[in-house]
């Protein structure tokens, strides 16, 4: 057993809390999962049938895929190709060039650097912000030496999908279409590259824990390996990965903003013995100062759930209670749902 393992409590490692009461599990294999939704007849005649099954799927998962996108086959591809071959440098290189301080706004963090005392999570990440993106591509990883043209590609795309979603969804909630756009699909655009080594006992750690993402929407792709969890109706729920498919989830903001009618679903990732495994997140943000309340129009006559907040009180104190599951989200919350 590698004794870095042990950082992980052991009511948060997977094999525990499988013996949960009321939790069970279904993996990606399994016939229940997220729904799977394809964005062809979003600018034609099938955009009302389209924006339903996103609102649907908003409000009973807070999770789901979508197909024909409009994101090149090309550009994805790349990306994956770009991030293998940024995780094929040697990690020690990589926390010299991009060190994990959280006054950098670049850099990399790695639970196979022996000098942490704890590990908490099994995997290597390089987060990169990419809005705008004049103030950060030169700041973005030199090697691969295709770096930064994939890259910068890839954000302009993934940013133009999350206006369209961010429309879909403001649409599903029957107000002004760039209504979310506006305040959490516009500003900071974040991609974080993520992976996860082969784990000599999965058993015993977890790739990432169970959390809800902090900001308004992430896009993720991933490849075909699998390892995305999330959990819905007391159960976790394997995300089984489709070819050309981004994984789309809502966030805390969201949440708050849609009064909890739309929900940001916690997830986790898992990891494995054989074979290693790359996701790419992109986390759209609002303003660092954004102020962020219940949507009046949304209200319905019903009091608002969530108190107003500062979205950088929000960060502060997401990381300062660490961000496993809602609890930031909670300390928010003024009333149950109506």
């Amino acid at each position: 057993m590698d004794s870095r393992m042990t950082g992980i409590p052991v009511d948060e490692r997977p094999t525990k809390a499988e013996s949960d009461e009321g939790k069970h599990y279904l993996s990606a294999g399994d016939e229940i999962g997220i729904p799977e939704i394809d964005l062809a007849g979003l600018d034609g005649e099938g955009r009302a049938e389209v924006v339903k099954s996103i609102g649907d799927a908003c409000q009973k998962w807070g999770f789901f895929q979508v197909i024909n996108h409009g994101v090149p086959t090309s550009v994805t591809q790349s990306m994956m190709q770009v991030c293998q071959e940024f995780f094929d440098i040697p990690t020690e290189e990589n926390v010299k060039l991009y060190p994990d301080d959280k006054l950098k706004p670049v850099r990399f963090g790695t639970s196979r650097t022996l000098s942490r005392d704890t590990l908490l999570e099994w995997r290597d990440y390089l987060r990169c912000p990419s809005r705008p993106l004049s103030d950060f591509i030169h700041l973005w990883p030199a090697k691969p030496s295709t770096f930064r043209e994939v890259t910068m590609e890839y954000s302009k795309e993934t940013g133009a999908l999350a206006k369209r979603l961010c429309c879909a969804i403001s649409e599903s909630l029957g107000v002004e279409s760039e209504c979310l756009y506006e305040v959490i699909g516009k500003h900071q655009q974040i991609i974080m590259p993520t992976y996860y080594p082969p784990c000599p006992n999965p058993e015993l750690t977890i790739g990432l824990c169970a959390h809800t993402d902090l900001g308004g929407i992430t896009i993720l792709l991933q490849d075909q390996v699998g390892g995305l969890e999330v959990f819905n109706e007391g159960r976790w729920v394997g995300v089984k990965p489709l070819p050309d498919a981004f994984v789309v989830n809502l966030a805390d903001q969201t949440q708050i903003l849609t009064n909890g009618r739309y929900k940001g679903a916690e997830h986790r990732a898992i990891v494995n013995a054989e074979r290693a495994r790359i996701s790419i997140p992109t986390f759209f943000h609002p303003l660092d100062d954004a102020k962020i309340a219940p949507i009046p129009e949304l209200l319905g006559g019903h009091l608002p759930m969530y108190r107003d907040s500062v979205f950088r009180e929000y960060v502060r104190d997401f990381f300062a209670n660490k961000p496993t599951g809602k609890c930031t989200l909670d300390s928010l919350k003024l009333i149950d749902a109506p």
